[in-house]
C-alpha cells in the first residue's frame, strides 16, 4: 500500500506553492488543470502510481493551498522552480486540460526536465489567454457575484461534456474543491489573468517538443477541446494517441481505471 503523502511549502517568484509527495522511485509530477481544480484532483492517480514512481503534486499559483498571485507571473516557471527546490533534474510530467498547457510552455521552455509528456484533454496557453476565454471568465465572475457560487458550479457540473452524470463520486469532488476555492470565482480569476504563457506562442512552436508524447482524451469530450488535441498531436512528432470511450473533459476523475492504465502502459508499466 502506497505510503501517506509527505507535503510542503515552496518559496519562489514572490510566491509559494503547496506540494505531496507520494512513493519513491523516479519522479512523476502531476499538473493540475480542470478550470480551478487543484491537487485533490488528482485522488485517483497519485495512490496508483506512486506504487511505481516519486509522485509530485501540487497546487498551481492561484489555487488551493498555494498563494494567490498579486500580479504577471508563469506557470512554467513556477513549476520550474518547484522542480529545482525539490531537487529534481527531470521527470515524467502528466497534465489535465489547462494543466496540459502549463506542461508544454514547460517542456518547450525547459525540454531537459521532461522525460515523457502525457496530455490529458489539454488545452494550450494561447488559446487559454484568448479573448473569448477571457470574457467568459470575466462572465463567470459576474455569474458568481449574481447568482451565487452553488449556481455556478451546478451550471458546470451540469455541461454534457465535463463529468459524466452518473458519476457521483466525481461530480462531488468537483464541487467540493470549488466550493473551497471560491475566492477565485469572486476575484476575476488571477490564476488566468495574470498568466504570462509561453512567447513566442506555444501553438507555433509543437514542433520543437520532441519527448516522447502521450494524448489522453475521452470521445465525449467538448469539440472545442476534440479539435485542440487534435492541433497538438499533428503539431508534435510521434504523438501516441489514447481515446477513451464514454469519458468527459475530466478524463482522469471519470475513467480513473483507464486513464491510469493508458499513462502506465506509455511508462512501461504493465499493471500497477
Amino acid at each position: 500500500m502506497a505510503k501517506t503523502p509527505t507535503s510542503g511549502m515552496a518559496k519562489l517568484n514572490e510566491g509559494a506553492l503547496y506540494y505531496e509527495i507520494q512513493g519513491k522511485g523516479y519522479p512523476l509530477v502531476l499538473v493540475s488543470g480542470g478550470g480551478i481544480l487543484d491537487r485533490r484532483g488528482w485522488d485517483e492517480q497519485s495512490p496508483v502510481f506512486s506504487k511505481r514512481f516519486k509522485v509530485i503534486r501540487y497546487d498551481v499559483r492561484g489555487i488551493g493551498k498555494s498563494s494567490r498571485p498579486t500580479g504577471p507571473f508563469s506557470h512554467s516557471d513556477d513549476l520550474h522552480e518547484l522542480l529545482k527546490f525539490l531537487e529534481v533534474k527531470r521527470a515524467h510530467v502528466v497534465a489535465l486540460s489547462v494543466g496540459g498547457a502549463i506542461a508544454i510552455d514547460f517542456t518547450l521552455g525547459h525540454p531537459d526536465y521532461v522525460d515523457h509528456l502525457i496530455l490529458a484533454a489539454s488545452g494550450l496557453s494561447d488559446d487559454s489567454k484568448a479573448d473569448a476565454n477571457m470574457r467568459g471568465l470575466s462572465m463567470l465572475t459576474d455569474l458568481t457575484k449574481k447568482q451565487g457560487l452553488e449556481r455556478v458550479i451546478q451550471m458546470t457540473l451540469d455541461a454534457p461534456f465535463v463529468i459524466t452524470k452518473e458519476n457521483t463520486a466525481a461530480r462531488d469532488k468537483i464541487k467540493s474543491i470549488y466550493l473551497d476555492n471560491g475566492d477565485v470565482f469572486q476575484n476575476g480569476f488571477p490564476i488566468y489573468s495574470l498568466w504570462q504563457p509561453a512567447l513566442p506562442p506555444a501553438s507555433t512552436r509543437l514542433s520543437e517538443i520532441h519527448v516522447p508524447t502521450l494524448i489522453i482524451r475521452g470521445d465525449k469530450d467538448n469539440p472545442v477541446y476534440l479539435a485542440l488535441t487534435d492541433k497538438i498531436s499533428h503539431g508534435i512528432e510521434g504523438v501516441r494517441t489514447v481515446i477513451i470511450p464514454g469519458g468527459t473533459h475530466f478524463i482522469n476523475l471519470d475513467k480513473p481505471k483507464e486513464f491510469n492504465r493508458a499513462v502506465l502502459q506509455f511508462l512501461g508499466v504493465t499493471s500497477s
